[in-house]
């Protein structure tokens, strides 16, 4: 664990060093003073807004960190491993604690402005209302995360095949619902892709999370970021240079 923790530390002071974070952070500032500026304000478009973007945040951050991997860098650090497990577990620390991050801001912002301004929302803004919208927000960055660290350059080495690759899963994850309803048999992409807009269909104009169809978003989410994790993990093992 502490080999994992110190590697994790490492990657951490280089991302303060780099200027990865500076696109995402102004895009969210944007994001928040747009969002919450007209009134009245849905209670849960507003965190199934937020999901969403911080989905495509989090593909855009992965991405971006997986193209500035140095090889030689990476063995280096596979080297000073005590197994290659906490290498692997590293890399996923710094995406998750990227993802908590956006998400706590996205999360506690509203809830915030609810408190100081409440006539701003369509109805009361519940403890349950934070609680699910937050982890929504919180499982969609997961998603996001893994779906774009999965394009990675050693797996495609072509990078701009990479980008393509994320933006048809991406897009495929938006128009699966009125693709199934053309050709039942692309019902499967409800189980092979991120299901980061599922949330928009539950809650549809009833402004309300129904706890039991959340949970399900979230084991699906879940389970989704795992197995993509899992693959990717395994296609880095079999190709550790780029080149």
């Amino acid at each position: 664990m502490k080999n994992t923790l110190e590697l994790y530390k490492l990657r951490r002071k280089l991302l303060k060093k780099g200027q990865v974070l500076i696109v995402p952070v102004v895009a969210t500032a944007l994001f928040i003073g747009i969002m919450y500026s007209m009134a009245p304000i849905g209670v849960t478009s507003s965190f199934l807004l937020s999901a969403a973007f911080l989905y495509l945040v989090c593909v855009f951050i992965s991405m971006t960190l997986n193209g500035k991997e140095n090889d030689v860098f990476e063995e280096t650090l596979m080297m000073h491993c005590e197994r290659p497990l906490n290498y692997y577990v590293s890399r996923e620390m710094l995406l998750i604690t990227q993802c908590f991050g956006y998400a706590l801001i996205l999360t506690v912002f509203p809830a915030v402005l609810f408190l100081l301004r409440g006539s701003m929302f369509i109805r009361p803004m519940g403890i349950a209302d934070v609680i699910l919208g937050g982890l929504y927000i919180f499982f969609s960055g997961l998603c996001g995360m893994a779906t774009g660290d999965f394009f990675h350059p050693r797996f495609l080495q072509r990078r701009k095949d990479g980008i393509l690759g994320a933006i048809m899963v991406s897009v495929l994850a938006i128009c699966k619902e009125g693709l199934t309803t053309y050709l039942m048999p692309l019902a499967i992409l409800n189980f092979v892709l991120p299901p980061f807009l599922d949330g928009f269909k539950l809650v549809g104009s009833s402004d309300i999370f129904e706890l039991r169809g959340m949970v399900l978003i979230f084991l699906h989410m879940a389970v989704y970021a795992v197995v993509v994790v899992c693959l990717k993990v395994w296609v880095l093992e079999k190709r550790r240079f780029r080149y």
